[in-house]
C-alpha cells in the first residue's frame, strides 16, 4: 500500500460515511489526486482512528479502533517573535504526540501568541502529517508561571542534569527571564551547553521527555 493521506474528522460520528470539508475535498483532489474507493486513514482527534475509503466528498467507514493516548506531557513556551517558528513548534510537538501547549507570557518575551484559529490549523496538520490519533490541546489564553499548576520544571542554563519527573515543562523567552520571575524553589532543568532557540529547546525537551 502506498501512501494513505489521514484526515482529522470531529466526531460525533453517524451512519456510515463522514462529510470531508471543502479544503480537505481540494486537498485531496486537487493536490493528491485522491480517487473514488482509493484508502483514506481517518480520526476523531479523540482517540479514535479509521481506515475507509474515499467517495468524493465523502468516506465511507472501514475498521476502527481506540488508541490511548501517547502522552501526558505538557509544553508551556513563550512564543518567539515569528509566526514561521511558532508554526513549526505547533506542527511539530503536535505530530510528536504532546498532549498539551500552552503559550507563556513573560516580563521579557517578544512575542504573542497568533490567531486561534491558525494555531489549530498548524496543529490539525501536524496530526494528520503523523497519522495520529489525538489532537494536541492549545488553549487560547496564554498562561503566567505565577498561575502555572505545580509540579513543573523550567528548562534554564545553569539547572540540574537529572531528568525531571515532572510531565509539564516550562521553556522561557529569548530575551531571558526577568529577576525574580522563576517562582522560589522551582526546579530546572539544564538541557545542554548551547544556547537554544525557544522552538528548538521546546522539541528538544518534549523528546527527552516522551
Amino acid at each position: 500500500m502506498g501512501h494513505v493521506p489521514h484526515l482529522l474528522l470531529p466526531g460525533p460520528w453517524v451512519g456510515d460515511t463522514l462529510q470531508v470539508s471543502d479544503r480537505q475535498r481540494r486537498h485531496l483532489e486537487k493536490v493528491l489526486r485522491v480517487g473514488d474507493r482509493q484508502a483514506l486513514g481517518y480520526t476523531d482527534g479523540v482517540g479514535t482512528i479509521g481506515i475507509g475509503s474515499y467517495q468524493t466528498g465523502e468516506v465511507a467507514r472501514g475498521e476502527e479502533r481506540a488508541v490511548p493516548r501517547p502522552s501526558d506531557l505538557t509544553v508551556v513556551a513563550a512564543p518567539p517573535d515569528n509566526r514561521d517558528r511558532i508554526r513549526f513548534m505547533v506542527e511539530k510537538l503536535s505530530e510528536m504526540g504532546v498532549a498539551e501547549l500552552r503559550f507563556l507570557e513573560t516580563r521579557h518575551g517578544q512575542g504573542r501568541p497568533p490567531r486561534a484559529d491558525r494555531v489549530v490549523s498548524w496543529a490539525i496538520a501536524g496530526l494528520e502529517q503523523s497519522r495520529g490519533a489525538w489532537l494536541i490541546r492549545i488553549p487560547d489564553e496564554p498562561v503566567t508561571l505565577d498561575v502555572l499548576e505545580r509540579p513543573f520544571v523550567i528548562c534554564d542554563r545553569g539547572g540540574g542534569k537529572k531528568w525531571p519527573s515532572a510531565r509539564t515543562v516550562v521553556i522561557g523567552p529569548e530575551g531571558g527571564w526577568a529577576v525574580g520571575e522563576i517562582p522560589e524553589g522551582a526546579p530546572r532543568w539544564d538541557l545542554g551547553d548551547t544556547v537554544l532557540r525557544v522552538e528548538t529547546a521546546a522539541l528538544v525537551a518534549a523528546a527527552r521527555l516522551l
